[in-house]
């Protein structure tokens, strides 16, 4: 009679284990698949006035490191002044790059329209604007674990994978079901 108290305890424990472990599952896979539908045209997550950067090499040091996951605010226009460190999307090379730089001149084009001169001489178009690091918040070492989730093989493992052992266990159960007689 103890025993058969302590398994039934024993099962409601790991019922709840297991509850709670499913909703953590669900919450991360429906950020995860958030993020990726707010991709942006240089695949980066922009939710609302809020870009995610993950930076993935060392080419924000010293300021950020390796593996951050730096959350940058949008600034208007009329917030950024000469002085400013500003996140910006850098189309020099043959790949869109996030980079990071210091405004030395603003000349206002129209009145939706700046243009920046960052680090010297490189001109930038207000629509290449992120925002100010004044207006960041910096989280080390979750730049890395997003990373890895929003990966593709990432999210084929982590996200699709389950769900399709779980789709085909559900199936497995359902032909049991109807292979099995009627026990009324």
């Amino acid at each position: 009679m103890i025993y058969l108290k302590c398994g039934d305890r024993m099962k409601k424990i790991l019922k709840i284990i297991g509850i709670i472990f499913v909703v953590i599952y669900c919450l991360i896979a429906i950020t995860l698949t958030v993020c990726l539908l707010n991709y942006n045209d240089y695949n980066i997550t922009v939710l609302g006035d809020k870009t995610l950067i993950i930076v993935k090499d060392d080419a924000l040091l010293p300021s950020y490191q390796k593996g951050d996951l730096v959350i940058v605010r949008k600034n208007p226009n009329y917030e950024v002044a000469t002085g400013d460190k500003i996140f910006f999307y850098d189309e020099a090379e043959a790949q869109v790059t996030v980079n990071l730089g210091t405004v030395v001149s603003k000349t206002n084009v129209t009145k939706e329209e700046t243009t920046y001169t960052v680090n010297g001489d490189y001109p930038i178009s207000s629509e290449y604007l992120i925002g100010k690091t004044e207006t960041s918040q910096v989280f080390h070492k979750l730049g890395t674990v997003l990373s890895v989730l929003e990966s593709r093989f990432g999210f084929l493992f982590l996200i699709i994978f389950p769900i399709l052992v779980l789709f085909i266990y559900e199936i497995f159960v359902v032909i049991k079901e109807i292979k099995s007689p009627d026990e009324e």
